[in-house]
């Protein structure tokens, strides 16, 4: 079965009515649900992201230019283990 979104992909949550980038896809119990870097700041990356677990199914691709025009740099694993044993 083809994935519908992948890494990198800007996504819309018709749910919730916020945008965010992908950062992984996996299944639980049957279903797809996709780690999503939403930005802190609307419609900008630069004060970062909170990364939060949405459904599949309430998801399509986001048309939302400017945080396509914005820079998103995904949080390294390195940098969370160092805030995390911090």
């Amino acid at each position: 079965m083809a994935k519908k979104f992948q890494p990198g992909d800007l996504v819309y949550n018709r749910a919730t009515r916020e945008d965010g980038a992908v950062m992984r896809v996996y299944k639980t119990n049957g279903s797809t649900m996709l780690e999503v870097g939403v930005p802190k700041l609307g419609d900008s990356w630069s004060a970062g992201c909170y990364l939060s677990d949405w459904a599949e199914d309430v998801l399509q691709l986001s048309n939302n230019e400017r945080l396509k025009s914005s820079t998103f740099r995904a949080p390294s694993p390195d940098s969370s283990r160092a805030r995390a044993g911090a």
